[in-house]
This record gives structure tokens, C-alpha cells and sequence, in this order.
């Protein structure tokens, strides 16, 4: 019974996803909220739309912080290319303080939030600004990163009643 117990409560494992289109990702974050879900890391629904809402606000309005020039011009376009090509990130890269989500909040609120900020990013047609560790990127660049980020992030939760 208690082996039981353990492995029911044992932490879910990441699922494997690559969104190719901002619809998809929306179903995956509306399941998620209306089935509940487990989590293999430690941000909620709220925190990840929180975190990768401001990358897509980033991408328009631009942030105050910046990575150092050695990240943004050398290593920031290297990691960009090898991302775009594998569509993945690796976990565990340390992210500044400054773009850390807050406490997690009303998982409604969050998901209007991120349907705003993406509402923002695929109406504007201003020149995006640059990334605050990746450098410049163009507008297609930045969709592409912005859907393997949500597919990262996304994949550290689990529907509940779905496969692990």
C-alpha cells in the first residue's frame, strides 16, 4: 500500500512537445487548466504564462535589463541557432532574477493575460526588440523561440488522467 502511495505521488515525467502555431499552444494551456496537472518542476500555470508572456511583451515594448554583450553578440547567436534547429531547450539554464515569474496567481486571469500579450505580439508590426540574452532576432525568429520557450516551459506540466 505504501509502495502504492510513492509511485501515485512520485513526480510526473516532462512530456515531449514542439508547437508549431500559438492555437496549438493555447488547447495544450486550456486543457491544462480545465484538467488540472501535476508538475515536474516548480512553476504553476500561471508562473510559465507569466514568464513567457513577458518574452512576447519583451519582444514589443523591450526590457531595461540586458544580458552581457559577450551572451547577446557571441553566445546569445549560437544558442539561438542550435535552439531553432533541435526546436528545443535544455533545463536548468539559470535565468536572471529579473525575469524569474512572481508567486503564482488566478490561472483565469494569467491565460487572459498571455491571450493579450500574444494578441500584442501578433498584431504589431514594429521592428521587435532585441532579446536581453539572445541578441537581435527578427520577427519570425522571435515567434519561433517564443513557441519552443511555451513548449519547454509547458512540458514540466502534466494533465491530469493524461500519460505522464
Amino acid at each position: 500500500m505504501d509502495e502504492e502511495r510513492d509511485v501515485s505521488q512520485a513526480a510526473p515525467a516532462r512530456r515531449r512537445l514542439d508547437f508549431k502555431s500559438w492555437p496549438e499552444v493555447l488547447a495544450d494551456v486550456e486543457s491544462l487548466h480545465a484538467a488540472g496537472y501535476r508538475r515536474a518542476g516548480n512553476w504553476d500555470l500561471s508562473q510559465i504564462l507569466d514568464h513567457v508572456g513577458e518574452g512576447l511583451r519583451t519582444a514589443v515594448r523591450g526590457i531595461d535589463h540586458q544580458g552581457p554583450w559577450v551572451i547577446r553578440k557571441l553566445i546569445g547567436p549560437i544558442l539561438l541557432r542550435q535552439m531553432l534547429r533541435q526546436r528545443r531547450m535544455k533545463a536548468g539554464i539559470k535565468v536572471p532574477q529579473w525575469w524569474l515569474p512572481g508567486p503564482g496567481h488566478d490561472e483565469s486571469q494569467a491565460i487572459e493575460q498571455f491571450r493579450a500579450d500574444l494578441a500584442t505580439f501578433e498584431a504589431s508590426s514594429a521592428p521587435t526588440h532585441p532579446h536581453p540574452l539572445l541578441g537581435s532576432l527578427t520577427k519570425e525568429q522571435w515567434n519561433e523561440m517564443a513557441l519552443i520557450h511555451a513548449a519547454h516551459h509547458l512540458s514540466f506540466l502534466s494533465p491530469n488522467g493524461g500519460e505522464g
